[in-house]
């Protein structure tokens, strides 16, 4: 019966290795830049507001098990010229002395260019105190 050796030359095994780690730092290092490009990119998309806010109301309601619940209505229109897809409106929410209760929240994805939306954003909390006041905190539009 014929013997068979197999030798294996380390120095080949370790330059293959090398090669696979340098591609895969290489592939991180591009994955990295790619990412930052693209934060870039958006927070200069959002960087002017690209939404039209009127008609905003506050209505409270009051649950005894849960507290009290505000909806912030209104209307929001795409300024921006082109289709938006994600905007988003948040107001923060005020008792009688000036507290801050919370933040309350509304979006919308694919918004079109000119379209109006009636938004409702609710606070994300339940106080136990009277909300009384709010203020626009930010708006946000992105187009992708």
């Amino acid at each position: 019966m014929e013997e068979n050796n197999i030798e294996v030359d380390s120095n080949k095994f370790k330059n293959n290795h090398i090669q696979n780690l340098i591609l895969i730092f290489a592939f991180i290092a591009i994955a990295v830049i790619v990412t930052i490009f693209l934060a870039v990119s958006l927070s200069k998309s959002e960087s002017k507001p690209k939404l039209t806010i009127s008609d905003t109301n506050m209505s409270v309601t009051y649950n005894e098990y849960l507290g009290y619940s505000a909806t912030i209505t209104g209307v929001a229109q795409n300024t921006s010229g082109q289709n938006l897809s994600y905007a988003s409106v948040e107001f923060s929410v005020y008792d009688a002395s000036g507290n801050n209760l919370g933040t309350a929240l509304a979006n919308i994805n694919n918004l079109g260019e000119g379209d109006t939306w009636r938004f409702e954003a609710t606070l994300l909390s339940f106080p136990s105190t009277r909300p009384t006041s709010f203020k626009l905190v930010e708006i946000i539009g992105y187009q992708l």
